[in-house]
């Protein structure tokens, strides 16, 4: 049995396959705090208020990633996996899947800056999507393991595997996710670099991964981690008492 080729269409000089560019979309581009049974609808209603306190097994201002905590939570596993899966459609990792695509196999300097462009855009705003949430006030998020997902469709399989390892070996000395962020940021510059990836997938990862922390320096504002229960954040994400 054969299946008819996915539809495509050739806008300046790009083809795009509206198939694989929706999926894409859709995995990159849904809110995390969506993937919760309930967060639509009628369930928002009904979930009791979050708990703005830090936890009691944490000291005060303790903002470090507890990586047996995260490894344990399967919407950060979904996050790795759609990441993945959008980035690499997205990225151009593997051709027969691409969102979009030069037309030419020899294409000119223009197209190869609209594809950069539209890479930029689609990715960035997914880490916004990710990071951004308003719940009453506004609140900064640490897509952690979003943007390690990004990490495997940008930079492949060896560069983006060594950065996780090697952020997550470094973080019982981080203080906390911001800090965890910047530094796989840099690992996947270096890793890229020396691995040979592309000079724009590698760029673009890393710019990826440190946009969070400079969002949150530039705000003055703390990156929160969420549980089902408790959001852990600093002094300065607390809203004031009523």
């Amino acid at each position: 049995m054969t299946f008819p080729p996915p539809v495509e269409f050739t806008f300046l000089s790009v083809t795009f396959h509206p198939l694989y560019l929706g999926v894409a979309l859709a995995l990159l581009w849904l809110p995390r705090q969506w993937l919760r049974i309930g967060a639509l609808g009628a369930g928002r209603s009904r979930r009791r208020p979050q708990d703005w306190s830090p936890n009691r097994d944490r000291e005060p201002g303790d903002r470090s990633v507890r990586f047996g905590d995260e490894i344990g939570k399967l919407r950060n596993w979904v996050d790795i996996l759609r990441a993945f899966a959008g980035g690499a459609a997205v990225g151009g990792l593997f051709e027969g899947v691409a969102a979009f695509a030069a037309a030419d196999p020899k294409p000119t300097k223009d197209t190869l800056q609209l594809l950069l462009v539209l890479k930029v855009v689609i990715l960035l705003a997914g880490v916004f999507m990710q990071m951004l949430r308003f719940e009453g006030r506004l609140t900064l998020f640490a897509p952690i393991f979003y943007l390690q997902g990004l990490a495997f469709g940008l930079l492949g399989l060896w560069a983006a595997l060594l950065a996780i390892i090697g952020v997550w070996a470094l973080n019982p000395v981080l203080p906390s996710a911001a800090i965890l962020l910047f530094v796989f940021a840099i690992l996947e510059l270096i890793l890229g670099f020396l691995l040979k990836v592309p000079h724009k997938e590698t760029t673009l990862a890393a710019s990826l991964s440190a946009v969070p922390t400079l969002i949150s320096i530039m705000t003055k504002r703390h990156l929160a981690q969420f549980t089902k229960k408790t959001k852990i954040i600093g002094p300065s994400s607390i809203p004031p008492k009523s």
